[in-house]
């Protein structure tokens, strides 16, 4: 497999060395760490080919209008 080399600075080889799990290559680390784009259009093929429950609807509504509730820890 072709290889190319990259520039990084000292911080982010650092981050990346703290994932690297024993045995794994720092490509390995890179394609488990950066997940590939999401394509939407195929993202949204499926959404309208497999639309959600009442239920599933409702369960993300309720997610959401706990995200927006204000933290009630101390700050």
């Amino acid at each position: 497999m072709p290889v190319k080399s990259i520039k990084i600075d000292t911080e982010a080889y650092d981050r990346l060395r703290q994932c690297k799990q024993p045995g794994e290559s720092f490509s390995e680390v890179t394609k488990r760490v950066v997940l590939p784009p999401l394509d939407v259009k195929a993202w949204l093929k499926r959404v309208r080919n497999n639309p959600l429950s009442s239920e599933a609807i409702e369960a993300v509504e309720a997610q959401i209008a706990n995200r927006r509730r204000p933290s009630k820890r101390d700050r």
